[in-house]
């Protein structure tokens, strides 16, 4: 029978950390808590977590400064950022600092219970993942320095396969793109489903690029894509407004 994972939960808002640990302690976990990450320091120094969640703002010391202090101090503890004051730079902060998972409040408990259970697993994940941002999820690949395929399907139709090898994105590929093009495009899909196959190698490598930096450069992309839709509407609609201004 495997061991018990023990998990520190953080997070100065007692309903959460009341209704989250129940439900953690019910589904077969091992939870500590506590309220702040002056407090949870000291806990991390006398005992090793397989797992850290954590919210990010705090009194004291606020989730990332927790975060930082884990991966420099306890660099085997997964950590699980949550907040109810999420925004792309938090985000990627989270990211750049080694978050194994970053979810906003309200928290989705049958989420958050399926990427800890895939934790305690070595071996590659496989089959379908449910309610979980693709972002997020290639996230987690690299992190765990998985050994898979993920098969993408966009909602419009659009297929595509990334490869990953010991913590790094090694191929991509959709229609005639390879490699991060390839990469980026497949992350920039709003909406669609994805499964994560056994792994197989991929007849060439086009990725050469580290994880982690990768990932910030598919964020920075898809954030101006967004920025870039966000002006299009706002001008479209100005457009309009000034039309029917005209024909009074």
């Amino acid at each position: 029978m495997s061991k018990e994972l023990e998990i520190l939960f953080v997070d100065d808002d007692p309903d959460v950390s009341w209704s989250l640990c129940r439900l953690l302690t019910r589904s077969g976990f091992s939870v500590i808590t506590c309220g702040d990450g002056a407090e949870a320091i000291p806990i991390l120094e006398e005992k090793n977590f397989d797992v850290l969640i954590t919210d990010v703002q705090m009194p004291q010391v606020n989730g990332l400064a927790l975060l930082e202090w884990v991966r420099q101090n306890r660099p085997a503890t997964k950590v699980v950022v949550i907040t109810a004051y999420g925004s792309p730079t938090v985000k990627h902060l989270s990211m750049r600092k080694g978050a194994l998972l970053y979810l906003e409040k309200p928290l989705d408990p049958d989420l958050l219970i399926e990427v800890l259970r895939e934790s305690e697993k070595e071996e590659t994940f496989y089959g379908n993942v449910h309610r979980i941002d693709l972002f997020d999820y290639v996230q987690l690949l690299i992190l765990t320095r998985s050994k898979a395929v993920l098969e993408i399907h966009s909602r419009n139709g659009r297929m595509g396969l990334l490869f990953f090898h010991g913590g790094e994105a090694v191929h991509a590929e959709t229609e005639a793109l390879r490699g991060e093009e390839a990469f980026n495009k497949l992350l920039a899909l709003e909406g669609g489903s994805f499964n994560t196959l056994p792994w197989r190698e991929p007849l060439e490598r086009t990725i050469q690029r580290g994880g982690e930096s990768l990932l910030m450069e598919a964020a920075r992309i898809k954030d101006e894509s967004s920025q870039e839709e966000a002006r299009g509407e706002e001008n479209a609609w100005a457009e309009a407004g000034l039309e029917e201004w005209g024909e009074e």
